[in-house]
């Protein structure tokens, strides 16, 4: 192997699923990966290693006598490495403590559902604890301690509060949740000034405190609140049966629309970008298993990015 050059793990999993199939195409499919992206990986490291690997011809790929020698050092590298992940895992499952977490309720009912069951699964012996309030709220138990992190969103890009860390998951915009049998539900979409002035049902004190909502669309007027709930059952219910509509982060209509009964509207004239971030204090150190707990939310978030 030339200096300045380093072998990758992939690479040895690459040539090693190969020899185990005798084609590139099949290798490719059980790396999930195209077949050019893995001939290319494995050019590379021939290249790399300054040996031939593969011999290529009408019947498959098979491997060269020093490929073969490669190939037995490769799989042996490879059991070694599951040997350490099962040793990881063992240590990770025996992990034990306790995380508080600040969450906002949009974020509770989706996100943090599968989010739960995996860190749960992965380490059972960490307690979660988790309240569900509004932003503003969870940003004042986080500064009070009273929260060891939260996931929260804010109207503008993370940053700007003393003594807080963020860390932005996704960007997203908000929707207009209705009624299918509203007659707004053929349109598609909604000027503003229009959403607000529907009856609106608002979580809790949303646009009666500094929270995020209240920060998008305090500029544009007042809203027609004909609801404030804490529940979201009651939330969907009142929408469902076309009693008000409500203002929602387009993520969440996901969970909405799959009950059938309830569609989102896409608002126009005005610019309603939302951050979904982490947030904790700075006065805090964050734990291994926070940590862990940061890594397993942001990997649920990562399919939700709607805007770039």
């Amino acid at each position: 192997m030339r200096e300045g050059e380093l072998m990758r793990l992939e690479q040895l999993y690459h040539i090693v699923a190969i020899a185990q199939t005798g084609s590139i195409s099949t290798a490719a499919e059980r790396a999930y990966i195209s077949q050019p992206a893995l001939s290319s990986s494995v050019s590379k490291l021939e290249v790399e290693l300054g040996v031939p690997l593969f011999k290529r011809t009408n019947q498959g790929v098979h491997p060269t006598e020093i490929g073969q020698a490669v190939i037995a050092k490769a799989m042996e590298a490879i059991d070694l490495l599951e040997d350490i992940k099962a040793l990881a895992e063992e240590n990770t499952r025996s992990m034990t403590g306790s995380i508080h977490l600040a969450v906002e309720p949009f974020i509770s009912n989706t996100i943090m559902v599968n989010a739960l069951t995996t860190f749960k699964y992965r380490h059972p012996n960490v307690n979660v604890l988790m309240k569900v309030g509004e932003s503003n709220n969870n940003l004042r138990d986080i500064a009070a301690g009273k929260a060891d992190f939260g996931v929260v969103m804010k109207s503008c890009s993370p940053g700007g509060e003393r003594d807080l860390c963020f860390r932005e998951l996704f960007r997203d915009r908000l929707v207009l949740l209705v009624s299918r049998e509203s007659v707004l539900a053929a349109g598609g979409s909604i000027m503003l000034q229009e959403a607000m002035a529907q009856p609106l049902v608002l979580y809790n004190t949303e646009f009666a405190t500094d929270c995020w909502v209240s920060e998008l669309l305090g500029g544009y007027g007042e809203c027609n609140v004909a609801y404030r709930l804490d529940s979201f059952p009651m939330l969907e219910k009142v929408i469902s049966q076309n009693l008000c509509a409500a203002f929602a982060p387009k993520f969440m209509s996901d969970y909405f629309v799959n009950k059938g009964s309830i569609i989102p509207l896409e608002i126009t004239g005005a610019e309603l970008d939302v951050s979904i971030v982490l947030a904790w204090t700075k006065r805090h150190h964050l734990s291994l298993i926070e940590k862990e707990m940061m890594e397993t939310i942001k990997s649920f978030c990562a399919m939700f990015e709607f805007i770039g």
